[in-house]
């Protein structure tokens, strides 16, 4: 026999003067003796041996079709991927329970040539009843049996210890988007389920070196050499985790932070933070969204931690005001005002939304605001009872996260009776983001609203990605159409003829148009050629105190009536 054909001209791991029926003998018997169970297949994906240790791990007697039969129903019903090359997961027969963790690896030949391929199957539940058993627990997740934050740590640790200096890594941190109301609307389970499919699919796709684990909650992270970390390919495998998992009821958006690991002597929670803050930073919706950690994000940081700290104190203690920016008509007479938030702060003054309200909804903290600045705009409209004010109407916004923590039709018709408000002066503004995520939802909750006196106003048409089918749906009293589209395109004729339909459009469905962002006289004389009436924005005026807006506005309103 020659030696050649089976080991290799160029092996080195063998005593060439042996004879290889013998030394495959011994190589044979080596593999049979292993702890680990092995399958091997043959480059057809045929299965043409296996251990002995893989029979007694899947109950069967020594047939080998009858094994991997086995073995494939077994990995059929857990919904591992053809290509997957890891995993870690329960198998379940004859009424015993054991964790095997699973690694597939392609057998090449000294060319490269693809010759075959060989599971590797270890029995984890054996060492978990023996006496690594208890380091085990202390450094995995009882869910995913993937490592938790300090079995990460610990093995990002030895990661780096065991790697030439000069390699660089990166710390990828993925976090999923709502995840806490997926569990508070269909439960635990489901949650639970969506976690071990995302631990399911980051095993299936890592290399043996790479380090991963589920850090906290829904939180996943993943330590890798920084030459394979491409942005592309993570988008590509993230969008087909999330087509799997997204039903009819609700989506799954994952969020993935990436932290450039300059300072392999940095404590890893603190690489893990930082990651994270990269995640955070994203305000883009998209099904999979990536960011790369810069050092404005520790201050940014550093200001949501304070904000979150001290909102509560602010609410109790009324630091929240509202400043109401005019809505008028094309001559300039009054009709009503939007009601903005402010945090008229004790020491740092006039705290402007846009410093906040993102951090407030990223913390579902939103709907506590909105709450306290309707109940704001109620009392103002109650105060207008009776002065020349009266008849004027305050629009309120209601934020997409709204709609899932607060019963929206229950809590202003509570404010209306507590105050005793005409509902007809109380505005209710929904934002085009929040009709197009549940269309249905929205346009049952629009109907109510409207039986109940409301008005209704879909808020910021034209700044996201507008829906045609929407309009079909919704029966809104007032279509809130943003000018902003016309200052971010280079093309201002197409944009133009747009907005030409659009009033026309609202105006055939029987909606009253609203243009906000109106900015010049230009813009204005335009918007009234095309048959827009009322108008919000800086060539009237800003956003103002209450107290200003009264003062400002009371001669034009009397000349209104």
């Amino acid at each position: 026999m020659n030696t050649e054909k089976i080991f290799g001209k160029n092996a080195y791991f063998y005593n060439k003067e042996s004879d290889p029926e013998e030394l495959l003998k011994l190589i044979s018997y080596g593999v049979q003796q292993d702890d680990n169970g092995y399958i091997f297949l043959d480059n057809n994906g045929k299965c043409v041996y296996a251990n002995r240790k893989a029979y007694s791990m899947f109950y069967v007697m020594e047939d080998l079709d009858l094994l991997y039969e086995a073995f494939e129903a077994w990995k059929r019903s857990l919904g591992i991927e053809a290509d997957a090359t890891t995993w870690c997961r329960i198998y379940n027969s004859t009424g015993k329970e054991r964790l095997y963790r699973v690694r597939f690896r392609r057998v090449h030949d000294e060319s490269g040539k693809i010759i075959g391929s060989v599971y590797s199957i270890q029995n984890i539940s054996d060492s978990l009843e023996g006496e690594y058993g208890e380091q085990y627990r202390l450094t995995h997740d009882d869910l995913t049996q993937l490592y938790n934050k300090e079995g990460f740590i610990g093995a990002v640790r030895n990661l780096f210890q065991n790697s030439p200096e000069e390699r660089q890594f990166v710390l990828v941190y993925s976090n999923i988007r709502d995840f806490k109301l997926i569990n508070q609307l269909f439960g635990i389970d489901k949650g639970n389920d969506i976690l071990v499919n995302i631990a399911d699919a980051i095993s299936q796709r890592v290399r043996e070196e790479d380090v991963y684990g589920r850090i906290n909650g829904d939180q996943f992270a993943l330590c890798l050499p920084k030459e394979r970390f491409d942005e592309a390919s993570f988008k590509s495998a993230v969008k087909e985790v999330t087509n799997r998992l997204t039903s009819t009821s609700y989506s799954v958006h994952i969020q993935l932070g990436v932290y450039e690991i300059r300072d392999k002597d940095m404590d890893v929670s603190l690489m893990c933070d930082r990651a994270y803050m990269a995640c955070k930073s994203i305000t883009k919706d998209g099904v999979c969204e990536i960011a790369w950690y810069s050092d404005d994000m520790l201050i940014n940081a550093l200001l949501e931690k304070e904000i979150l700290s001290s909102f509560d104190f602010a609410i109790i203690n009324r630091q929240f005001g509202i400043y109401l920016q005019p809505q008028v008509y094309a001559d300039g007479k009054l009709f009503g005002a939007e009601a903005l938030a402010r945090w008229i702060h004790p020491e740092n003054g006039i705290i402007q939304p846009g410093v906040f309200i993102t951090v407030l909804e990223k913390a579902d903290l939103i709907y506590k605001l909105d709450r306290y600045i309707w109940e704001l705009a109620a009392k103002q409209l109650d105060y207008w009872k009776g002065t020349e004010m009266e008849g004027v109407s305050i629009s309120v916004n209601v934020s997409p996260k709204d709609l899932y923590y607060i019963d929206i039709r229950e809590e202003f018709n509570n404010l209306v009776k507590e105050y005793d408000i005409n509902p007809r002066h109380f505005n209710i503004e929904i934002t085009e983001t929040a009709v197009t995520t549940d269309v249905s939802k929205c346009a049952d909750l629009i109907l109510g609203l409207q039986k109940d006196g409301f008005v209704v106003e879909i808020d910021d048409f034209g700044s996201g990605y507008s829906s045609l089918n929407m309009l079909k749906d919704i029966n809104a009293n007032i279509l809130k159409i943003d000018m902003g589209f016309l200052r971010k395109t280079e093309n201002q004729n197409r944009a133009k003829v747009i907005l030409n339909y659009t009033i026309d459009m609202a105006h055939e469905l029987g909606m009253g148009v609203i243009t906000e962002g109106v900015e010049t006289k230009e813009q204005l004389e335009f918007l009234k050629e095309l048959g827009c009436e009322m108008f919000q924005g800086y060539y009237f005026d800003m956003p103002m105190p209450v107290d200003e807006f009264e003062k400002k506005f009371e001669e034009k309103y009397k000349r209104m009536k």
